[in-house]
């Protein structure tokens, strides 16, 4: 039986500052793209922060027990 998918999935947001700054955040999957005014400790000051992409956690690989997984 198949493992059902978790209803939320974790994002990065992205400072649009240019600093570098980066904040992970848990968000419903069928919602839209994210954007959100947060506090920047580099710039320090309020930007708005933009999804740059979804994550996902990594998955297990089965073991090959020597012979090629294709």
């Amino acid at each position: 039986m198949a493992k059902q998918k978790g209803r939320l999935t974790l994002i990065k947001l992205v400072s649009t500052a240019a600093t570098g700054y980066t904040k992970t955040v848990h968000r419903p999957r069928q919602a839209p793209i994210m954007k959100q005014v947060r506090y920047d400790p580099v710039a320090k000051r309020h930007v708005l922060f933009e999804e740059e992409k979804r994550r996902r956690l990594p998955d297990k690989k089965p073991w090959g027990f020597g012979r090629p997984l294709n």
